[in-house]
């Protein structure tokens, strides 16, 4: 660990630096996300104009989702993102090379190499988003339920990573990859939203195959709702369960470039 937090600090001050040579792009970065979150807002305010509930989540707990949602992304946009999408294109160019003969897990390497600064922007503002839900349902967080309530987002983020690690992978056996990280935000899109409104079979796909309901709705249904504690237990074994499942495609993916002779 003392290893790579070094490393960590080198390649933040290295996205930073080349980022203050073109500052526009701080302005404009992350505006995307921030226009997208801002038009999803009036969605959801002018449907429960006309509504109190739906399927039993209020207005303020739909806004925590979709503020949850949000910090999720945009954390893993500012830490992941830059470095993962790198992948497809060193495979297929033989760059990846370079990752192997470093003396650094190449995992960490793929995916820590750079990032997304402007995202610090939409990340500060869904969790204020978040800040603003709580204090409006009034809900009393203890530090213990606040601890867990981290660690479920925090498993949230790392689980979403492993499904996109998953699919960022596939670029060892198919050539054309620039679609996977439009998925991811489609998948994000998906995730984010009450999975109450989603038929049974639905709601099923994306709890224990796709886990996308593990990764947004299980930290808020913590705090607004119910968790059993069945299924916090659930949460962190999925994560293992696809950490493992990652690495182990991640080694036959590099197994068949270097077998290749890529």
């Amino acid at each position: 660990m003392k290893r790579y937090l070094p490393l960590l600090k080198t390649y933040f001050k290295g996205s930073l630096m080349n980022l203050l040579e073109y500052k526009f792009d701080f302005i404009s970065g992350g505006t995307f996300e921030l226009v997208w979150l801002f038009m999803y807002i009036i969605f959801i305010d002018t449907i429960f104009i006309h509504t109190n509930t739906i399927n039993g989540w209020d207005k303020y707990q739909m806004l925590m989702l979709t503020f949850q949602g949000g910090l999720t992304d945009s954390v893993f946009t500012f830490a992941i993102v830059p470095g993962l999408k790198r992948l497809p294109e060193m495979i297929n160019t033989g760059t990846f090379d370079f990752i192997l003969l470093k003396p650094l897990n190449p995992r960490f390497n793929i995916s820590c190499h750079a990032f997304d600064i402007p995202q610090i922007k939409n990340i500060a503002i869904n969790t204020i988003g978040l800040i603003y839900c709580l204090i409006q349902l009034n809900i009393p967080i203890t530090p213990l339920k606040g601890v867990m309530y981290i660690l479920l987002s925090m498993n949230g983020l790392f689980l979403i990573y492993s499904i996109m690690f998953i699919l960022m992978n596939l670029a060892f056996w198919f050539m054309r990859m620039d679609i996977v990280m439009g998925i991811g935000s489609e998948l994000i899109t998906i995730g984010n939203k009450p999975m109450q409104i989603y038929p049974k079979v639905i709601q099923k796909i994306l709890t224990f195959v796709i886990p996308l309901f593990v990764c947004f709705n299980f930290p808020v249904l913590f705090i607004v709702k119910q968790l059993s504690v069945r299924a916090i237990f659930y949460a962190f074994i999925l994560n293992v369960l696809f950490l493992l499942l990652s690495n182990f495609i991640f080694k036959k993916g590099v197994k068949r470039y270097v077998g290749s002779g890529s």
